[in-house]
């Protein structure tokens, strides 16, 4: 009985530690990158946009060299390395939308690149090694091209209703 009890004590203690035991997808470099451009949000998004780009040239190039043996368990690292990135490019995206940060130029950008993506990660053959990673991928690039373009409509309107405002403010009555 008392096994049981360490054993129990012990997952209940590595339950906590198991998200944070998932690779962060960014490497030293780039999480110093993403912390320099905290302050300005179009820069830190056109970061992650780097970045994701770094990861699909990678898989470009990994399903175009059907030779190498270890292709499947390389993918799904990449495609694993996206979706995070994809995910982290999203949480930026709300945050910068509740605090009204302009980044109607790079949403643009996000859109454009975003409906590229469901392409590239259809490329590879299937394989059993990364067919459900390259599912959750093609999920968070549809979700991240959806709340770009969504976000792009709010940012008009309200970057139009503040400049309406701040006109109606200056004119004077005479």
């Amino acid at each position: 009985m008392r096994r049981w009890t360490y054993m129990l004590l012990f997952l209940l203690a590595a339950v906590p530690a198991w998200p944070q035991a998932q690779k962060d997808p960014l490497t030293d470099s780039e999480a110093e990158q993403i912390r320099e451009y905290a302050d300005r949000p179009p820069d830190r998004l056109k970061l992650y946009m780097k970045f994701i780009e770094q990861r699909t040239s990678a898989i470009r190039q990994i399903s175009a060299d059907g030779k190498d043996r270890s292709h499947g368990v390389k993918l799904h690292s990449l495609i694993e390395e996206f979706t995070r990135l994809v995910d982290e490019l999203q949480d930026n995206l709300d945050v910068y939308s509740k605090t009204h940060d302009d980044v109607r130029k790079v949403l643009k950008e996000v859109m454009e690149a975003s409906s590229k993506w469901p392409t590239l990660l259809k490329q590879p053959p299937p394989d059993n090694a990364y067919d459900f990673s390259r599912k959750t991928a093609l999920d968070a690039a549809a979700s991240a091209s959806d709340e770009a373009r969504k976000m792009l409509a709010e940012q008009d309107k309200y970057f139009a209703e503040l400049k309406a405002k701040n006109k109606k403010d200056t004119v004077k009555p005479e």
